[in-house]
C-alpha cells in the first residue's frame, strides 16, 4: 500500500474527498443500474503497483488539479498584493505586532541565516525590496520550526481549507451537472434536493474565500513567527 503524510492525508486528500462528494452522490443513484455498477466496481477495483487502485490514483490527480486551482487563488489574494501574512505581518507598516517585535525578529533573522532584512527608514524608501527579503527569510524560517507541533497542526488546516477553497470551484460544476441529470433524464427529486444543497455550501465557501483564507493563512504566520521568535530561548 501506499504511504501518505499527515499533511497530503488531512490537507489534500480530505478537502479532494469533500469537493468530489457530488460525483459520489450521482454514483450512488447511477449505480442502481446492476451492469453500470458492476462496471464500475470492476474499474474501482482494478490494482496497480503497490496495490494502488484506480479510485487512489483519481483521487492523487484530482488532489494535485486542487492544489494547482488553490495555488493560483492564494497567488490572487496574497502573493500580488502585499504579499503572504508572514511577509506583510513583519512589515512596519503592519500594525499588528509592535516595532520593538519587529526589530527582534530581524535581530534573529541576522543572527540564525545572515539575512539583512531591511530598517524601518530603508524599507519606507524600497517597500518591494522588503518584502522580497521578508520573504525570503520565511523560507528560512518554515524549514527552522517546521517539526513543531503547533505551527504543523496550524499548516495542515490551512492547507486543508486552501485546497478546499480551491476545489469548490469544480463542485459546483458537479452539484450544476447533478441537478441537470437528476431533473431531466434521471427524474430523482432526491438527487437535485441533495445537489442544490451542497451547491449551496459549495458557493458560500467560495463567496467567502478571502475571509476564510485570509483567517486561517493568518493564523498560521502568527505560530509560525512566534515558534521561531521562541527559538533563542530554546
Amino acid at each position: 500500500m501506499a504511504k501518505f503524510s499527515t499533511y497530503t492525508i488531512y490537507a489534500r486528500f480530505f478537502p479532494c474527498i469533500i469537493s468530489a462528494l457530488p460525483l459520489f452522490i450521482l454514483w450512488f443513484f447511477l449505480s442502481e443500474n446492476i451492469q453500470l455498477k458492476e462496471l464500475g466496481t470492476f474499474l474501482l477495483s482494478l490494482k496497480f503497483y503497490g496495490g494502488i487502485t484506480l479510485s487512489i490514483v483519481f483521487l492523487y490527480f484530482y488532489a494535485q488539479v486542487l492544489r494547482i486551482t488553490s495555488k493560483f487563488i492564494q497567488k490572487t489574494l496574497f502573493l500580488d498584493k502585499a504579499g503572504f501574512p508572514t511577509t506583510y505581518l513583519m512589515t512596519y507598516a503592519d500594525n499588528t505586532f509592535s516595532k520593538n517585535y519587529k526589530d527582534k525578529y530581524r535581530q534573529l533573522v541576522k543572527k540564525q541565516f545572515g539575512i539583512d532584512l531591511l530598517n524601518e527608514n530603508e524599507e519606507a524608501t524600497d517597500i518591494t525590496e522588503a518584502r522580497k527579503l521578508l520573504n525570503e527569510a520565511t523560507k528560512q524560517v518554515i524549514l527552522k520550526v517546521k517539526d513543531g507541533q503547533l505551527v504543523k497542526k496550524q499548516n495542515i488546516w490551512y492547507g486543508f481549507v486552501r485546497n478546499l477553497i480551491g476545489g469548490t470551484i469544480y463542485s459546483i460544476i458537479f452539484c450544476i451537472i447533478n441537478i441537470i441529470v437528476g431533473s431531466a433524464w434521471y427524474k430523482s427529486p432526491i438527487l437535485v434536493i441533495s445537489s442544490i444543497i451542497l451547491l449551496v455550501i459549495y458557493s458560500i465557501l467560495l463567496l467567502f474565500k478571502k475571509q476564510i483564507l485570509v483567517q486561517n493563512s493568518e493564523a498560521y504566520a502568527y505560530q509560525l513567527i512566534a515558534e521561531f521568535m521562541a527559538v533563542d530561548s530554546k
